[in-house]
């Protein structure tokens, strides 16, 4: 398993007497990228800014590479993406230009190298004429800048048609696969997340309510066959003879078969052919959005 590259315990943000933040223990592991889920308004970027210094925590611990103490010089390893904010009247090459000067990057050629990775060398036409999907790959070139162990994205999807998130999807796996670095990115739609990301947190109401794998989150939502009879251990034998399978659970009359999902014909004869009592037969699956809604409570749209 990957080492942390960071790291927060109990991290608190109150406005008042709101808390936008409570208690967040999250774990980003060295080459993850790792899909922050949450509704409008859940914390995910207050927890971002909370990490980067742009807000004060609370109560509660940030750590960086292994460290708490010295964290001003620990968020340089950090890249973001939070809002575009880029000069409307520049093009992309003299906006990662200024961006260079402000984060002290020297490195020559630094801006043509990645707007070159994220599909916009040659573009002259200014910020402000920019599509949606343009401003977006902008907002990646600059997170990546200096060439950080860590790159945010927050809400790299918002306001794309179709055709732009699918591309942002591209994007994304391309610029992670050859930067190497690790990535945390938001968005409300896990749908998309999981097409990208190899570790998640469900954030709602400023409390983390579960991190969980890749491999772990399609455990929960696979498809499966519910077989309910008289006699499930005499039924258990007789499918895993009749299938040659061993993809079958057992508890108490019920049986959950992880294969042979395309055969309910097939099962219901073996069954009532040797004198099992088949009371009930269905699919069941439990999509991503349910799980994220079971998790969270309530409407995702809401």
């Amino acid at each position: 398993m990957s080492q942390p590259i960071l790291q927060t315990q109990g991290l608190t943000k109150k406005y008042g007497e709101f808390p936008a933040l409570d208690g967040v223990s999250l774990t980003l592991r060295e080459g993850d990228i790792y899909g922050l889920v949450g509704r409008n308004g859940a914390g995910k970027t207050t927890f971002f800014k909370c990490v980067m210094g742009l807000a004060k925590p609370t109560a509660g611990e940030v750590v960086i590479g292994g460290e708490s103490a010295g964290l001003h010089a620990a968020r340089r390893q950090i890249g973001f993406m939070i809002g575009l904010s880029f000069f409307p009247y520049l093009n992309p090459k003299e906006n990662l230009e200024v961006l260079c000067r402000v984060k002290g990057v020297r490195a020559k050629g630094e801006a043509n190298r990645l707007l070159k990775l994220v599909g916009l060398d040659g573009v002259r036409k200014p910020f402000k004429a920019f599509s949606m999907g343009m401003k977006q790959r902008l907002g990646i070139a600059g997170a990546l800048l200096g060439s950080p162990a860590i790159v945010v994205l927050d809400e790299p999807i918002n306001g794309l048609d179709p055709q732009g998130i699918i591309d942002m999807r591209s994007l994304i796996l391309d610029v992670h696969k050859q930067s190497g670095a690790t990535f945390i990115i938001s968005s409300h739609i896990l749908s998309e997340l999981d097409l990208v990301a190899t570790r998640f947190g469900f954030i709602d109401g400023g409390v983390l309510r579960k991190e969980i794998s890749h491999e772990e989150l399609h455990e929960h939502t696979k498809k499966s066959l519910i077989v309910e009879v008289n006699d499930a251990y005499r039924a258990l034998l007789i499918l895993q003879r009749e299938l040659n399978t061993g993809d079958i659970a057992m508890d108490g009359n019920r049986l959950t078969l992880t294969s042979h999902l395309d055969e309910p014909n097939r099962i219901a004869r073996a069954l009532l052919a040797n004198g099992v009592e088949l009371t009930e037969l269905h699919r069941q699956e439990t999509t991503l959005e349910e799980y994220f809604i079971k998790l969270v409570g309530g409407d995702q749209n809401a």
